[in-house]
């Protein structure tokens, strides 16, 4: 009986990799299956059927501890097999052509440098940004009484450059041959604040939906179905309700860039946070609260690789910082 609760045991743990709904109907059908036997059994050898009952109980304690770990990450350990590195040895190649071969591109005489950029520079974050446009100042009867539209739009050329304070960067492209500034540049221009929503996988397709090339009178919240919140302290901008991290951001500088040609075509937004809302069920459990943290693997973040891929937060691997 001891062989069959051992044994049990483990084939219920490796089941337990499995997910939650396929893992149920396999150990139903594995129990009823062996008691069904041991039932069969019991008159010719009564071993047999202690043994199945063993069994029995051995795949319903391995159920009971895959439950109690379910929650835990199971991509931390995916690099374990990789090649123990020791300190000032040269690190492997990742085959035998790598290296023997290279193609060095000169920007200035590239028709675009956008596909090597967006390809290379991986995986890169999000920046979900929402703006509100701001009543044009002038005296025309025409802008006179312009109304003032929400904007929501994704920015993959984004970062945090710092921590105290809390500041974040994010460089706006202008759009088309004429290179005319989208709609959220014109909005953080023209109010200096703005707000900063962290994407996540539950919402992928109504924040990618957002950088559609809308009107500029268009609410991409109503467009997209995005929740407008309109609960941030500091800043005059909406926050996106389905975002588990927001930003409030303050614009303290811009950097205009220019191409060889001397012509503008981007803006880099130098913005400090100075407030944070963050949904309480991404928090890192026993967090500080004077020093708080987010549990990443909760918060699932999207992050934005070569063309029109998106990318999850995938494998994880957690080395300590070396002690020299």
């Amino acid at each position: 009986m001891l062989s069959a609760l051992f044994y049990s045991v483990k084939l219920s743990l490796s089941l337990s990799r499995h997910t939650e709904s396929t893992l149920s109907r396999i150990k139903f059908i594995i129990i009823i299956k062996v008691l069904m036997e041991s039932i069969l059994a019991f008159a010719s050898s009564p071993e047999m059927t202690v043994g199945a009952v063993g069994f029995c109980c051995g795949v319903a304690a391995g159920a009971f501890v895959g439950k109690k770990s379910a929650g835990k990450p199971t991509n931390m350990n995916v690099f374990a097999n990789r090649p123990k590195y020791i300190p000032g040895q040269t690190p492997h190649p990742p085959s035998v052509a790598f290296g023997k071969s290279k193609e060095v591109f000169d920007p200035t005489t590239l028709a675009s440098c956008y596909n090597i950029m967006i390809s290379s520079v991986t995986p890169r974050p999000i920046a979900l940004v929402s703006s509100r446009s701001k009543p044009n100042n002038d005296n025309s009867s025409s802008n006179k009484n312009s109304p003032i539209v929400d904007n929501v739009a994704p920015f993959s050329y984004f970062g945090a450059v710092g921590h105290d304070p809390p500041m974040i960067t994010i460089g706006i492209c202008r759009k088309g041959p004429d290179k005319v500034m989208k709609d959220s540049l014109v909005n953080i221009l023209a109010r200096k604040e703005f707000c900063v929503n962290i994407m996540s996988e539950w919402y992928l397709d109504a924040a990618n939906h957002s950088c559609g090339d809308f009107d500029p009178n268009v609410d991409e919240f109503e467009a997209t179905g995005l929740t407008k919140v309109n609960d941030c302290q500091v800043v005059d901008a909406p926050r996106v309700g389905e975002a588990a991290v927001s930003y409030e951001c303050k614009v303290e500088h811009v950097h205009h860039i220019k191409n060889e040609e001397g012509n503008p075509t981007t803006e880099v937004i130098l913005a400090r946070i100075v407030r944070v809302h963050v949904d309480r069920t991404v928090l890192a459990e026993n967090f500080d609260p004077r020093k708080p943290a987010v549990d990443t693997t909760k918060l699932k973040p999207i992050g934005r690789l070569g063309g029109n891929i998106y990318t999850s937060l995938g494998d994880l691997v957690d080395i300590p910082r070396p002690k020299v």
